[in-house]
């Protein structure tokens, strides 16, 4: 369940995908941004790790209610999504302007802060990561550092591909009628998804 989340939140085009379009057409350097946005994933990890630990030391209902809200921020995720094509949206973000290619460290620099400012998915690591992880599991930053991995490797895989078939890839991307599947699938599942997971029983 965590993997076809966190899947959909990658393969949608936003911040990161644009991102890479303006790194230029230097593998090396598309590469280092990639190495970059990973390694904020696993950031946002670490810090949602630490929050929520400290709430299941401190309440075992707050911890229940920080699930609940998850719940609900992936449907609403969800809803917005279908929402914006009942209104014709599609993509919106603009393309980036054409500059010289970053060098390797400015690359994953690029990479890093623009996943690391991104209030997305700092805000699913602290609504919807927590209903992952079992209040008073022994293995609990075990279990949360691997579902960050995972999270790491889906998105490693994805952007290494683009950066790889940068041209082809990102034109299929942002054509109007596959924008709008993208969003119309990923919005269907993360509504299904988060009413499962508020159904689910609550840890103990």
């Amino acid at each position: 369940m965590f993997l076809s989340i966190v899947t959909l939140i990658v393969v949608t085009p936003g911040p990161n995908l644009f991102m890479l379009l303006g790194v230029g057409g230097r593998r090396a350097t598309g590469f280092l941004a990639v190495l970059g946005i990973c390694a904020a994933i696993l950031s946002h990890v670490t810090l949602a790790l630490v929050g929520v630990g400290a709430i299941i030391a401190t309440s075992a209902l707050l911890f229940t209610a920080l699930k609940v809200a998850g719940a609900a921020y992936l449907i609403w995720m969800g809803l917005k999504s279908l929402w914006s094509l009942r209104q014709g949206g599609g993509l919106s973000v603009p393309m980036p302007a054409a500059s010289a290619p970053p060098t390797g460290g400015r690359a994953f620099a690029m990479g890093y802060l623009t996943n690391i400012l991104n209030p997305k998915p700092a805000i699913f690591y602290v609504a919807a990561f927590p209903q992952f992880l079992q209040a008073g599991e022994p293995g609990f930053y075990a279990t949360g550092y691997a579902l960050g991995l995972a999270h790491a490797g889906v998105a490693f895989s994805f952007y290494a591909l683009v950066v790889l078939m940068m041209g082809q890839l990102t034109r299929v991307l942002l054509r109007p009628m596959v924008a709008r599947a993208v969003k119309a699938v990923s919005g269907v599942a993360l509504v299904l998804l988060g009413g499962r997971l508020l159904l689910a029983r609550s840890p103990a």
